[in-house]
């Protein structure tokens, strides 16, 4: 039989588990409570740190994962700061992959526009991942893309290039650090030299930047240049940098091809995302059945609530994810009989019993 608690958590009970274990295990949760309770206390809020940082750990134990920290958990990838492991990736809009694809392969400077939290950044990690280890590719990023000046674009092209076998011979520049030219202009003119270099060899050197929204106005001059010296540029953003972008440089602007708004997460995509962490946190292979811990009815209610945008859907994910922990730490449950609802957002509950 399945009981809807007052949690918002489906919790199924079956005449394999025995009344007289949900007991027992709640007296041992009050044991571990009372004895903590009588411990020396660091301050409330360490101590109420320590506690939940412990129930997450031994509810995702619990779930068949062997995570370390609370960033170990599913859904907790953007949390963690941490890239986006492939295996996580939904590949829910073919048409961009596919017309991404079609640019990389004409030799075309690529523009990938769409409001924050839509997926840029995923794919930004797979472009990063699957073109670093291309062999037709010598990949170059730039981060913190606010800090960039015109020389550290060069240098990051430089360095790029020269990971890749394809150095400068510093003798013939004035002075050189750390494998780039410290005059801007000298560097400029390395750059056009290792990428005919790449380009004879029938390869192609690839600069991957984010968030131009943000870039400084100078560099999007220096990219320009870079683009006309051969670089092929991908540039991603918000809908207000391809505006800027046009309005401060639109001669950068016209040799892009642009791909506009990325498809947001249908409910099976959610499903998928949601199997897919879950397995992997498990470290198992997504076999793309239906995943367990949440309900139909949990999912499509993820939808309606972040319209689908997947940065909104792992948030709530990781937000239903740590009120079910909570509630199968306070019910004393096997973890196999908790399914998250869409109760679970509306309650409110601490830790107590």
């Amino acid at each position: 039989m399945t009981e809807n608690t007052d949690s918002g958590v489906d919790v199924t009970r079956s005449d394999d588990q025995r009344v007289g274990d949900v007991v027992e295990r709640l007296r041992e949760l009050r044991a571990d409570e009372q004895q903590r309770s009588e411990s020396p206390s660091e301050g409330v809020l360490l101590d109420q740190l320590e506690e939940v940082r412990e129930r997450l750990l031994s509810f995702g134990r619990e779930l068949g994962g062997d995570p370390e920290e609370v960033t170990d958990l599913p859904f907790t990838e953007e949390a963690g700061l941490s890239r986006m492991p492939e295996p996580l990736y939904v590949r829910h809009d073919t048409e961009m992959l596919n017309q991404v694809t079609a640019w990389l392969l004409g030799d075309q400077h690529i523009g990938l526009v769409s409001p924050y939290g839509t997926g840029k950044t995923a794919f930004r990690e797979i472009v990063r991942r699957d073109l670093g280890k291309h062999d037709e590719y010598v990949l170059a990023t730039l981060d913190n893309p606010r800090e960039i000046t015109p020389r550290k674009l060069y240098a990051a092209l430089l360095d790029a290039a020269a990971g890749d076998g394809y150095g400068i011979d510093p003798d013939e520049y004035e002075q050189v650090r750390e494998g780039v030219p410290w005059i801007t202009e000298e560097a400029k003119d390395a750059v056009r030299a290792v990428v005919t270099e790449i380009r004879a060899d029938g390869k192609t050197l690839l600069l991957l930047v984010d968030e131009i929204e943000v870039l400084p106005e100078e560099l999007l001059s220096t990219l320009q240049v870079a683009g006309d010296m051969g670089v092929r540029l991908f540039l991603m953003g918000t809908p207000e940098g391809k505006r800027r972008v046009a309005e401060l440089r639109g001669t950068l602007d016209s040799r892009l091809r642009y791909y506009e708004g990325i498809d947001p997460f249908e409910p099976s995509d959610i499903a998928e995302y949601i199997g897919r962490s879950l397995a992997y946190f498990r470290g198992e292979e997504y076999d793309g059945s239906f995943p367990d811990l949440f309900t139909r009815e949990a999912i499509r209610d993820i939808h309606e609530v972040t319209e689908g945008n997947p940065r909104e859907v792992r948030i709530e994910c990781r937000e239903l994810f740590i009120r079910a922990a909570f509630v199968w730490y306070r019910t004393g449950q096997s973890v196999d009989r908790i399914q998250i609802t869409p109760e679970l957002r509306e309650r409110r509950f601490g830790m107590e019993y």
